[in-house]
């Protein structure tokens, strides 16, 4: 089984979708890094105990999510330059980075509910309102991959066929009549 196939993306054509996600995960991966970097520097993440410093375990943590994000940036990158000048190799780092993030997403959805289901406090709504972003926007990004390779076979079958009309082989059937058999 296989990856869905769409012909249209939303009210816009693959290529123009492809650029506008292209473009929406470049900002999105771009205030990420932002985001992470600035709490590994900036903000004072240890408690008064610890004057201020940023505990190892965290430190790990933020450094990985912008090495992450800054990945995921480059293969924005490389997915807009894709959909601009048509080139379907492009596509799959973009492809396979999301997909594996999402997958990620997915996990820490569904071990969200169940830690929400089994625990009682005061925050649960906030916690239930972050676990339903994150959902959301794992299934987002479901839709945006199905378009990406949707426009990545596009691609590469208009390459085949392109290939194949260029070829200069032309087929020309074979009568028997003019082979004597």
């Amino acid at each position: 089984m296989g990856v869905p196939m769409v012909k249209r993306c939303c009210c816009c054509s693959l290529q123009a979708g492809t650029l506008i996600i292209g473009c929406l995960y470049t900002i999105w991966a771009l205030l990420e890094l932002t985001i992470y970097c600035l709490m590994v520097t900036l903000w004072p993440l240890g408690d008064e105990r610890n004057n201020g410093s940023v505990s190892v375990h965290k430190f790990v943590l933020y450094v990985t999510a912008a090495v992450v994000s800054g990945v995921h940036l480059l293969c924005s990158l490389l997915l807009i330059l894709a959909a601009w000048k048509k080139l379907p190799s492009l596509t799959l780092p973009w492809t396979i980075v999301t997909g594996i993030i999402t997958a990620i997403y997915f996990v820490f959805c569904l071990t969200g509910i169940s830690l929400v289901i089994q625990d009682s406090g005061t925050i649960l709504g906030i916690e239930s309102a972050i676990i339903c972003i994150y959902l959301a926007r794992a299934c987002i990004s479901v839709y945006c991959i199905v378009i990406v390779h949707s426009r990545h076979k596009q691609l590469m079958h208009e390459e085949d066929e392109e290939r194949f009309q260029h070829s200069g082989r032309l087929y020309k059937a074979v009568l028997r009549e003019e082979h004597g058999l």
